[in-house]
């Protein structure tokens, strides 16, 4: 620690502090223009001028200068005053005296100050600039007129997001900020630069003259779509949410979003939103109210509940949150008496809820997302993990860059993070990831690299044997990928200090369920990668509280129907009534015709909803619901953290939450009371879920809390089958898009005018022998059918390998999929 000492006051900080940062810890306020927490210091707009006693002479930038013991600082001398109040003439020598048109109004940091600084008039003159103005860009606005040089967005697009998307060009007076040769702004849309830009030269279009910053209600909360568990502001005017504010001390990732939840906001406030209960009469879905709506969902289940309870089914979206899901399973299993309840499509959480149980005893992750920056060497499977979760993309990037984490993929294709510096990956061949990490287990116990404490626990032995049988020589023909690869792998991971696996999930990877799982974490037991910082096994489950579902169990547990079976059960009669809370099978469940024609078998279908969806068209009976902007209650997240969200907006319409929804059923169906608030709920959940004992709304604050886990490690052995091949046929791979999570980013404006339709990636060396070029329709054809998509030629795909997002509803890929890890498909013009 240095001692030093700031306008008369004494500060202890860090060594590695700057006088800037040891001025913040103390409260004591310096203004700066070019300095986010996030960023390496650049020292360059000089509002940050301080004196110091042992430096007389001149003023230094604080933001760049170490501190030293004894140090003696000064932030407010009249020469220091001076100096600003110059730089700030400096700046606004070019800059547009645009306030009353620009966005930036009221959040721009050069306007306050010069505010602060009395800055009315300037002793200097010049032209301004005339830079033409970016439009293009679908969600970001580029005024270079506005620019001040402090190089944030620069930086930030290097340093965390990795992609590089501005640099400063030329010099002197004609300095400015541009794109690779000087063309339209064309990146990952995440809106970093917008978060940071210090004035209005980087705006987001779809906020663009909706408010003044003074008057919005800036409301804490937690994205609601993937399971990362980003902390966001919401901007709030008129009962609407219009954007998501910045906050650099807010949450892990310092208030870092990605395009998802920065511009995906909007379908909270769609127009689309269901606002009344519907009801189908002479087969057309018509407004009723919400009695009569309830009165028949009521009707129908008890029936049901009397004559064969285990004729009632649940699909249940991970979307809702922990109370929610708590009031779903207390309806279906404990009041109705049904255990065939289900989320994500039965395949989607079992590397939560059947691979962690049984290789650790728990349904979670026994890592953290903070070990992804701690940790030595990082084996990612799949580079979709980015697109998945761009924000722990974030995290991937800074521990590469900034930490010198050994990144290593194992991946079907390449991608965003197989491009890192010093990655090395293994691309393989699509469906033998289980082949190619038991080849590693196996070479790791051929070199006797395992931890010899690992041969005390259970598995070992049968494990042993198991692997006995492999040859890491047939792996790798059928793999392909070379046995030095494999053996290399193997040994840097065990001799790795610290080593930490990443496994995405979700409905787009139907390969990544317990099997693989296991498989990994027997890695990690093998080699006492477990219980300390930066090891261990981190599951990225697909939605924002995919977690929580686990944790809650909802899912079968006493031999009821898992998500297949209960279409199927539709199908054969067996089902007579399906209540379906968010999910959408129709377009996001592995085979279509096979949703489709369960919702059309008979069964009384219940659908609730925000949006009159693919499948809630089907139903029987739809009742509208609030968004996570409408409703308190908390989502658990990677990593275990669970956080609050909180009311930001009035209910839209006549929507009710599925909290509210759910107990009103139970209370009519058991004859009993069943109400209270979230936070009521919630203490119910702290009573009798493993983890969660400690824990109250009230413990959890602003940033939530990491319940603790306990793991009994087990080896598991796991069969890998070497996949099969069809010649002359393309192996189709479905997975998440970088700017879609689920479904319901379709209704997101931003999501929408980035990605707004689906489309088929190939590589260059095939599109060439198909003959077509990026924007052309292809036909493709497999064994359960045909559809029509728009090419998009890359360099991600190894050749024969082509890739479809799995989230839209035209040219649905479902409509060619059935589930398996690959799908062989013809391709032709």
């Amino acid at each position: 620690m240095v001692n030093l000492t700031i306008d008369d006051k004494q500060v202890t900080v860090a060594k590695d502090a700057t006088i800037f940062d040891a001025a913040k810890a103390a409260g004591i306020r310096i203004p700066i223009l070019c300095h986010d927490k996030k960023l390496h210091p650049f020292g360059g707009c000089r509002m940050c001028l301080v004196e110091v006693e042992q430096m007389k002479g001149r003023l230094i930038p604080a933001c760049t200068t170490p501190v030293t013991e004894g140090m003696i600082v000064r932030t407010t001398t009249d020469e220091i005053m001076t100096a600003r109040k110059l730089v700030l003439e400096l700046l606004l020598l070019k800059h547009p005296l645009d306030c009353p048109v620009c966005d930036a109004a009221g959040d721009c940091d050069l306007q306050n100050l010069t505010y602060e600084y009395k800055v009315n008039a300037n002793k200097f003159t010049d032209e301004k600039f005339r830079w033409d103005i970016d439009y293009e860009n679908p969600l970001i606005e580029r005024d270079q007129n506005r620019c001040i040089h402090c190089g944030k967005c620069s930086r930030i697009c290097d340093e965390i997001v990795a992609f590089g998307a501005y640099s400063f060009v030329n010099r002197g007076i004609e300095a400015k900020i541009s794109t690779p040769f000087d063309e339209k702004l064309d990146c990952e849309y995440c809106g970093s630069c917008i978060s940071v830009c210090p004035v209005g030269a980087l705006i987001a279009k779809p906020f663009k003259f909706k408010a003044r910053w003074w008057a919005l209600n800036k409301v804490k909360s937690v994205c609601s779509y993937c399971g990362t568990g980003c902390q966001l502001t919401l901007g709030v005017k008129d009962n609407k949410v219009l954007t998501t504010v910045y906050d650099e001390d807010q949450g892990f990732h310092n208030g870092q979003l990605c395009s998802r939840g920065r511009f995906g906001y909007q379908f909270i406030n769609s127009d689309k939103r269901l606002t009344t209960p519907l009801i189908k009469k002479n087969g057309t879905l018509v407004p009723a109210s919400w009695e009569e709506a309830i009165d028949l969902v009521v009707s129908r289940l008890s029936e049901a509940k009397k004559s064969d309870p285990s004729s009632v089914a649940a699909l249940v979206t991970p979307r809702l949150t922990n109370e929610e899901l708590y009031l779903f399973r207390k309806l279906f299993k404990d009041v109705i008496g049904t255990d065939s309840i289900d989320h994500s499509a039965g395949y989607a959480h079992k590397a939560l809820t059947e691979g962690l149980k049984e290789s650790f005893g728990i349904t979670a992750s026994p890592s953290l997302i903070e070990d992804i920056q701690k940790t030595d060497l990082l084996l990612v499977l799949k580079s979709d993990a980015y697109e998945t979760h761009p924000v722990i993309g974030f995290e991937i990037n800074l521990a590469v860059k900034r930490q010198g984490v050994d990144l290593r993929i194992l991946s079907d294709k390449s991608g965003k993070l197989t491009r890192l510096p010093d990655a090395k990956k293994y691309i393989h061949k699509p469906g033998s990831e289980i082949l190619l990490v038991n080849a590693i287990a196996k070479s790791i116990l051929d070199q006797n690299l395992a931890d010899p404490a690992a041969q005390s626990l259970p598995g070992f032995d049968a494990l042993k044997s198991a692997l006995a049988a492999v040859s890491i020589e047939q792996i790798s023909a059928a793999a392909g990928v070379p046995v030095e690869a494999i053996t290399r792998l193997a040994t840097d991971y065990a001799k790795a200090g610290k080593a930490l696996i990443l496994l995405p999930i979700g409905l787009g990877y139907p390969g990544h369920g317990s099997e693989l799982t296991s498989a990994l974490a027997n890695l990690a037991i093998l080699t006492g990668k477990l219980n300390k910082e930066g090891c261990g096994i981190l599951i990225l489950g697909e939605k924002n509280n995919s977690q929580g579902a686990a944790d809650l169990a909802i899912h079968p547990t006493a031999g009821g129907r898992d998500a297949g079976a209960i279409l199927e059960g539709c199908t054969s009669g067996a089902v007579k009534v399906l209540y379906i809370a968010g999910e959408n099978p129709v377009v996001s469940y592995p085979d279509k015709a096979k949703s489709v024609k369960a919702l059309e078998s008979g069964a009384f279908v219940v659908v609730q909803d925000l949006f009159l969806t693919e499948t809630a068209q089907m139903a029987d009976v739809v009742l509208p619901v609030k968004s996570f902007a409408e409703k308190c209650g908390t989502f658990t997240s990677v990593g275990r953290n669970v956080q609050q969200i909180r009311k930001a907006i009035s209910a839209v319409g006549q929507s009710r939450s599925d909290r509210e929804i759910t107990a009103e059923l139970i209370s009519k169906l058991s004859g009993a009371a069943c109400g209270g608030s979230s936070a009521e709920i919630f203490t119910e959940i702290a009573a009798s879920t493993p983890g969660y004992s400690s824990l109250s709304t009230d413990s959890l604050g602003d940033n939530g809390v990491i319940y603790p886990v306990v793991i009994t490690p087990k080896l598991v052995p796991v069969v890998g089958v070497v996949p099969e091949t069809e010649e002359g046929k393309f192996a189709l791979l479905i997975g998440s898009s970088l700017y879609h999570c689920g479904t319901m980013s379709r209704y997101g404006e931003g999501p929408m005018l980035v990605c707004g339709e689906s489309y088929l990636e190939l590589g260059r060396t095939d599109a060439g022998k198909l003959g077509v070029s990026e924007g052309d329709t292809i036909k493709l054809k497999s064994a359960a059918g045909e559809l029509n998509l728009k090419v998009k030629v890359g360099t991600r795909m190894p050749e024969g390998v082509v890739f479809v997002p799995y989230h839209f509803e035209t040219s649905a890929i479902n409509s060619v999929t059935a589930g398996n890890p690959v799908t062989w498909v013809t391709l032709s013009r």
